[in-house]
């Protein structure tokens, strides 16, 4: 009879009165510890086999003594850097000896069930109101309408007159035929304007 079982992250094999070494367990010698995860056993000529563990199978056994095992040497060294480091190293174990291997049912025993995880649910984006949405363009529209409505200034007819001359006039009745303009080429300016009007006051 022998049984393959795991102990520390490792899988060891027992037999009835064999001595293994196993990584250093929370024990004191003369314990009795026990092995629930067997993954596979053997009887005469049958072989059980778990998934991943047998159900029921238990591997017994007796702490001998704890101990070091061999030293092994551990060099680091960096070229050309000057750096050298030697280091020695004794990996500690548990001796113990089988006492007995308990096969069980010889099934396998359930694997744990998965606990699945839901993901949240996202929320519905939220629809945009239409009334807005259409208030907008409207808004737009009224605006560029007003634009293009409003004329753009045009000088008087024959004249190189600039805005703000041609605005004081009106609002004074001033005719821009009487004015001669003082600017580049005859233009004639706001100055020239209040230049006017000051002389038909004084008249």
């Amino acid at each position: 009879m022998y049984a393959i079982f795991e102990a520390k992250g490792k899988q060891f094999r027992a037999e009835p009165d064999a001595t293994l070494r196993l990584p250093t367990l929370d024990a004191q010698p003369g314990d009795r510890v026990t092995f629930d995860q067997v993954l596979l056993a053997g009887r005469d000529d049958d072989v059980f086999v778990g998934q991943p563990s047998l159900d029921g199978a238990v591997v017994a056994a007796e702490v001998i003594r704890h101990g070091r095992g061999e030293k092994i040497i551990v060099y680091k060294m960096k070229r050309r850097k000057g750096y050298r480091r030697k280091q020695g190293h004794r990996q500690g174990f548990t001796e113990v000896r089988v006492l007995d291997i308990e096969i069980g049912s010889g099934k396998s025993a359930a694997p744990k069930a998965e606990v699945k995880k839901t993901a949240p649910k996202k929320a519905a984006p939220k629809k945009a109101a239409p009334a807005k949405a259409e208030a907008k363009p409207k808004a737009v529209e009224a605006v560029a309408e007003e634009v293009v409505e409003t004329p753009a200034p045009q000088p008087a007819a024959g004249f190189d007159v600039t805005d703000s001359a041609r605005e004081l006039a009106e609002e004074a009745g001033i005719d821009l035929a009487s004015i001669e303009g003082t600017g580049k080429e005859g233009r004639i300016l706001k100055s020239d304007v209040q230049k006017a009007i000051k002389e038909r006051d004084e008249a």
